[in-house]
């Protein structure tokens, strides 16, 4: 493909995987201008005040960045051939309309992991530019089906599976300091949400050793001695260290998005660790059930799975090392589904 001039609209706070995807492209031969919709003071841990709460709830939030003066003002000079959103819920209709006047050949692309037609997700004004973009990109594919995001008026929808990064999430060599910060039996990096507290507390309660990285797990009340919590996520490198340093890594599927795959059901993998993921049929066809990682339902006895797996150290490596070896040969790394995206919306292939 062609090397094209791309804008890159997203929620740029640090933390965002939408880094590692403007690196992944320009490492790819592209030309990326970024255009930031977190304000200027905005981290990843930003609590929301009071009243971005309440526009929340009303579905119409605001545009604290500017981004939509800006992009209704864009030159015509220098050419922009992709304008790439990353789940831009504050820019409606309208200001596509006005990137079209001043670029009638650029492509208008839409890229978001979160299920969008859950209303906490789909705001007033992502619904009414929905008909505006050439490509919807999503990796629910569940959005994908003509009764969801299709019936809201999408032109092209395209389903993609999640990915990793080669850079962020490949093995890391441990030192004992790392041992000792971040070594645990059974780990999870994630935010809360009350299964998983129940999931990991009863993990707790039967006596295993469980550590939790994440946002808002102030919430969980009472927790078990069991139960070291940081009250903090990690990023980086610590992000690979906790995975390194695991013994097993514990991946949920989030309810409220209607989860069948997350990113970290491609990162842990990537990064070499030992992944008991929550099950769905989407990710055991992606990675073999006991063979590239472990599987777990309500139905499952969690506790008597985590001790058997502990157990079996070399069975865990053998796992995480199937894990690493088919995500690298099937291709799940940013490069391909930016490839695959692109290809998509511009139709051209290399």
């Amino acid at each position: 493909m062609r090397s094209l001039n791309i804008l890159f609209v997203a929620e740029l706070a640090p933390g965002s995987r939408s880094y590692q995807r403007i690196r992944r492209l320009e490492l790819m031969g592209h030309s990326v201008e970024t255009l930031s919709l977190a304000p200027p003071d905005a981290t990843y841990e930003t609590r929301p005040r009071l009243i971005d709460r309440i526009r929340h709830k009303l579905r119409y939030p605001e545009d604290r960045s500017g981004a939509n003066a800006k992009l209704r003002n864009l030159p015509s000079d220098p050419r922009i051939d992709v304008v790439w959103f990353e789940r831009a819920t504050t820019i409606p209709g309208a200001t596509l309309q006005a990137i079209r006047l001043a670029h009638p050949d650029c492509k208008l692309i839409w890229y978001a992991e979160d299920d969008m037609m859950n209303p906490a997700h789909l705001s007033r004004q992502a619904a009414s530019a929905i008909p505006f973009y050439d490509l919807w990109v999503t990796t629910k594919s569940f959005n994908a089906e003509a009764s969801e995001v299709p019936s809201l008026g999408a032109k092209s929808i395209l389903f993609v599976n999640n990915a990793y990064d080669a850079d962020a999430h490949s093995p890391i060599t441990l030192s004992d300091e790392d041992r000792q910060t971040f070594a645990a039996d059974i780990s999870f990096v994630g935010t809360w949400e009350h299964p998983r507290g129940e999931t990991v507390r009863q993990l707790a309660e039967s006596g295993l050793s469980v550590r939790i990285w994440g946002n808002g797990w102030e919430r969980m009340a009472n927790p078990p001695a069991n139960l070291d919590i940081a009250y903090s996520p990690v990023y980086g490198d610590d992000y690979r260290r906790v995975v390194c340093a695991s013994k097993i890594n514990l991946c949920f599927l989030r309810k409220g998005n209607r989860d069948l795959q997350t990113c970290r059901s491609f990162e842990i993998p990537a990064i070499g660790g030992f992944m008991m993921h929550e099950f769905s049929v989407e990710m055991s066809n992606i990675l073999t059930a006991n063979q590239c990682a472990v599987y777990f339902d309500g139905d499952t006895d969690l506790p008597d799975l985590c001790r058997y797996w502990l157990e079996h150290p070399e069975r865990r490596k053998t796992v995480a090392d199937a894990g690493r070896t088919e995500l690298l040969k099937a291709g799940h790394e940013h490069e391909d589904r930016l490839r695959k995206i692109l290809e998509a919306a511009i139709g051209e292939s290399d």
